[in-house]
């Protein structure tokens, strides 16, 4: 309880400005909040957004309308509701490590490793305390599962399910790593290990068969030399470098792809050996390590080459756009090396415990220094003034410039058209959403 208390006040004092003012971040209000705002309630619960249905955005501002609206919540206090149920879900992760079996958690100092790796990975403050991004969080409880023993006892084994068929309803993320519960229940040849795969395999039919579909700015298939070029800059100068760094290689590879030049290709190529090896290695013994990092593999790659929005060619090397594709990843390969830091006989424990600790120094050093559009915002209390004087009044998110429209006026939503940057629906329509990322 007491590691769970400090994994928690860690979490919380990363971006503690977030609880002084109150906030609701991007999409989270602006979109999620003022649709439900604007419609009734079943039809913003189960409308799927940019192609999937996201049940913890949709339900928790549901909720927030429903007792604003009813005079029970004060409009005021309505962040520190979305933010209390996010914080609530970003510690079920750290309650798998506290609470399940392996090998390699028999350490405490493996564990308080591990928490940390979760806690304070460097360009990964997008994902903290809001809804919008709890699946990522249900996602690294996918992989966790899949990384830890089969419980004993029948209640955790239920637990587990429940997070198993949860978490597909809220993004296609865990529904990636169904090969790999799969492979392993095909491996193991344990009868929790096909419950578990049932139950994912449930939660993942749902999101599909039901809700998933395609989007116009998602789904943009990245050649493999970019995929792996980002991944050289995420995944591996980020965490063990530092951001600073990363940006540099960022900007040469970026350079070089633009003149036509070959030398980003010896990052490429630096992806696939590195990554080679650590696969290899991992493979060497059938513990959690292999799982992690197919996990991280698997979810980088189609992350990067499918998932993320870019507009623009560089913004796939930035490392602070888009950084909710860094944390799945990021936090996967860092448990994948407290793994096999901890892995008894092994001869190479104390090159991978040198590795934890560039990882766990780079994301100290980073604590105190978020990105400033998420480490500051405005005042949501001074906005909700502002909008009583005038309902029109836009009320103001993190990071500027996005607002949320909680007018008494209700405007239809029209599917995007062919030209995307044109629509004049408001924000919270997917259309109008989708004109917001280009130009005017």
């Amino acid at each position: 309880m007491l590691l769970l208390a400090a994994f928690a006040l860690i979490v919380i004092f990363r971006l503690p400005n977030a609880w002084v003012h109150g906030r609701f971040q991007a999409e989270e209000a602006g979109v999620f909040l003022a649709y439900a705002w604007h419609h009734p309630w079943l039809d913003a619960l189960f409308r799927p957004f940019a192609g999937y249905w996201n049940l913890a955005a949709s339900a928790a501002t549901v909720l927030v309308v429903q007792l604003v609206k009813g005079g029970i919540l004060p409009l005021e206090r309505a962040p520190y509701v979305t933010m209390g149920i996010a914080l609530a879900f970003q510690l079920i992760p750290a309650v798998l490590i506290l609470t399940g079996r392996a090998q390699w958690l028999a350490s405490r100092l493996a564990v308080i490793a591990a928490l940390l790796m979760i806690a304070i990975a460097p360009a990964t403050e997008e994902v903290f305390f809001n809804v919008l991004h709890i699946q990522f969080h249900l996602a690294l409880c996918v992989a966790l599962i899949l990384a830890l023993d089969v419980p004993c006892r029948r209640a955790t084994r239920v637990g587990y399910g429940v997070l198993l068929f949860l978490a597909p309803q809220c993004g296609p993320a865990a529904i990636v790593m169904l090969p790999l519960f799969a492979l392993r229940a095909l491996i193991d040849r344990d009868f929790g290990r096909l419950t578990q795969l049932a139950a994912l395999a449930a939660g993942a039919a749902v999101q599909l068969m039901l809700f998933y579909g395609p989007s116009p700015v998602l789904g943009q298939f990245l050649d493999p030399a970019s995929i792996a070029a980002a991944m050289f800059v995420r995944l591996i100068a980020t965490p063990l470098l530092g951001i600073g760094f990363a940006n540099r290689i960022a900007d040469a590879i970026h350079a070089s792809q633009v003149a036509g030049g070959t030398q980003w290709w010896a990052f490429v190529a630096a992806t696939a050996i590195l990554f080679g090896l650590l696969i290899l290695v991992a493979a060497q013994r059938r513990d959690a390590a292999i799982w992690l990092v197919l996990s991280a593999l698997f979810l980088a790659a189609i992350s990067f080459g499918v998932g993320m929005i870019v507009v623009y060619p560089a913004d796939l090397l930035t490392v602070v756009f888009g950084e909710r594709y860094n944390f799945l990843p990021a936090v996967l390969l860092g448990l994948a090396l407290v793994v096999l830091a901890m892995r008894p006989g092994f001869s190479g424990r104390p090159i991978y415990a040198l590795l934890c600790a560039l990882v766990l120094i780079s994301g100290a050093l980073y604590y105190r220094r978020p990105l400033p559009i998420f480490a500051g915002g405005p005042s949501w209390p001074a906005e909700v003034v502002a909008w009583h004087r005038d309902h029109h009044h836009p009320l103001a998110l993190w990071p500027r410039p996005w607002t949320a429209d909680l007018s008494n006026e209700t405007r239809p939503c029209s599917p995007p058209g062919r030209d995307l940057a044109q629509s004049t629906d408001p924000r919270y329509c997917e259309s109008g959403w989708i004109a917001g990322f280009y130009p005017r």
